[in-house]
């Protein structure tokens, strides 16, 4: 009795690949262009395969959000950022995340766009890196208020969204980064400074 051996062909993954590629492309276009929600039918339209390959690849609403997250990322080159290892290390992190997302002009439309699908894409795609600045805010060890408001706008300028908003106000691209840099080290110095002023505790 002969044993069934699976087949794998280099080419035939190398297509699969290739496809699924091209599906989270077109879905990523979709949400640009405002949809709400991606379309699978269209999908497949745009990318010129069966309503069945899609599903084959995306069986899911919640397996496209999750994709699509990593694909944004993975095609504007944000996954090579280290998230922020610390409060000293948060102008590092917001000069290089800022340099990536402004390498792509795609990233305005995406970003802007917090309805829908896309909504729930980017903050599944964004918690990992939101919870290291609320850790490195609050590492600093200033008072409460201080921290929650220092948190907050250190939060508001993580986004392309902030940089794109710098770029409306006249602000070549090329300095952007630098300049969102540089204003998260005045809020990282400003904590510190409040962080000294605290009282000792009491052994």
């Amino acid at each position: 009795m002969r044993s069934t051996r699976a087949y794998n062909s280099p080419k035939r993954e190398a297509q699969a690949a290739a496809t699924r590629e091209a599906i989270l492309s077109a879905f990523a276009e979709q949400l640009s262009e405002g949809c709400e929600r991606p379309s699978p039918g269209d999908a497949a339209a745009r990318v010129g395969v069966s309503l069945r390959t899609v599903h084959v690849h995306f069986p899911n609403e919640e397996s496209q959000i999750i994709a699509i997250g990593e694909w944004f990322d993975r095609t504007f080159h944000l996954s090579d950022v280290v998230v922020a290892s610390g409060p000293d290390d948060l102008p590092r992190y917001y000069r290089e995340i800022h340099a990536a997302g402004l390498q792509h002009a795609a990233t305005r439309a995406l970003a802007a766009s917090r309805a829908g699908v896309w909504g729930e894409v980017r903050l599944h795609r964004r918690r990992k890196r939101l919870e290291a600045i609320r850790a490195a805010a609050k590492a600093v060890g200033a008072p409460k208020r201080t921290t929650e408001d220092a948190t907050a706008t250190l939060l508001a300028l993580s986004g392309a969204d902030a940089s794109w908003a710098l770029a409306d106000h006249g602000l070549p691209l090329e300095r952007i980064p630098d300049v969102i840099a540089n204003t998260v080290e005045l809020i990282v110095n400003q904590l510190k400074a409040e962080a000294r002023k605290r009282p000792a505790s009491r052994p």
